[in-house]
């Protein structure tokens, strides 16, 4: 085989290297974790504040994983002027299988979610509530296993 067989192999191979590259390119999906990303941008000092207002208080996770549920257990000193709760479950690696859940706690502070809702993988709970005048924050990485 002369060198300029050897040339044409070495440009094919590139060629086909390049366009492999392109195909596997395209078919990535390229997600943002948050579609209103600016918005909530411009909200996040009123977040910061929220947080460290639960922080003040407890420094518990909110979320705990049992075999079936997930238990939502806030302060019981907040229950009683609780006004609006909710949770937001953002899967970091698919969108479709982001959920927003709207909760009220019980009289001890607690709340069920049972896991069949989700499929198994990492999330992000992102959980808000309003007691009295002041608002509560806190963002906490979940695994859940079915």
């Amino acid at each position: 085989m002369n060198w300029g067989h050897k040339i044409t192999i070495v440009i094919i191979s590139f060629i086909v290297i390049m366009l492999s590259m392109v195909f596997v390119a395209f078919k990535q999906t390229n997600e943002m974790i948050e579609n209103n990303y600016y918005d909530r941008e411009i909200k996040y000092q009123s977040m910061i504040d929220a947080a460290a207002n639960l922080n003040s208080l407890s420094s518990d996770s909110v979320i705990i994983q049992n075999t079936n549920n997930l238990e939502v257990q806030i302060p019981k000193n907040l229950v009683k002027e609780f006004t609006k709760g909710k949770i937001e479950f953002v899967k970091n690696d698919d969108e479709k299988k982001d959920q927003l859940i709207t909760f009220a706690p019980d009289v001890n502070g607690s709340f069920s979610i049972n896991k069949a809702k989700f499929s198994s993988g990492a999330y992000t709970a992102k959980i808000e509530w309003t007691s009295g005048s002041k608002s509560y924050y806190r963002e906490q990485k979940i695994i859940i296993k079915l």
